[in-house]
């Protein structure tokens, strides 16, 4: 699989299996110069500024010495809260935890003024879709719909150049649900 590195610059939290397109407000440039794309979630049929599926929070891992490792005591388990990404010297950059802080954070939503992972290639188990739109079977295009954050299967494919999410690995009859996809942004 390949991922990019996004900002939430919503005020809502996004979720892992969120269908995103490139947002209309771009500020995620930090003093280093990288850039961060902001994200929408998707709200409309065929939106050729679709840019891939929500993955997870970007963390990174936080090195401790052998030393602080043995002088650590057991800690209480309790919820981690990522801290909300501020620009610095060295730009956005991923919160840094512990491997228990790692363990203990909900890495499946991106709370607003996060950094995420987006999915841009490969298979990916958790794309939301919509099958009131047209039952979803293996194999079928999906491009974006206008429910929020969800794909779509292609019924017009004069429509969906450039729209495309990539192929079903799963299939879905009805309602709303989450099936794995093989992201082939087209």
């Amino acid at each position: 699989m390949s991922f990019i590195q996004f900002l939430n610059g919503l005020g809502d939290a996004l979720e892992r299996g969120d269908v995103v397109v490139i947002g209309d407000k771009q500020t995620g440039e930090s003093p280093s110069q990288e850039v961060f794309p902001e994200v929408d979630l998707t709200n409309q049929s065929y939106d050729s500024r679709v840019c891939g599926i929500v993955s997870a929070v970007s963390v990174e891992l936080k090195l401790q010495s052998a030393q602080e490792t043995s002088a650590a005591e057991p800690r209480a388990k309790k919820r981690v809260k990522t801290k909300v990404p501020k620009a610095t010297g060295k730009g956005l950059q991923p919160e840094a935890h512990s491997i228990e802080e790692l363990d203990e954070i909900d890495r499946t939503r991106v709370e607003p003024g996060q950094i995420g992972l987006i999915v841009i290639s490969g298979m990916f188990p958790y794309c939301k879709v919509n099958a009131d739109i047209a039952p979803i079977k293996a194999g079928d295009l999906l491009t974006t719909s206008p429910t929020k954050g969800h794909a779509q299967k292609v019924l017009d494919p004069s429509k969906a150049t450039g729209a495309i999410i990539g192929k079903a690995l799963g299939s879905l009859k009805k309602g709303k649900g989450r099936i794995p996809v093989l992201v082939t942004l087209q």
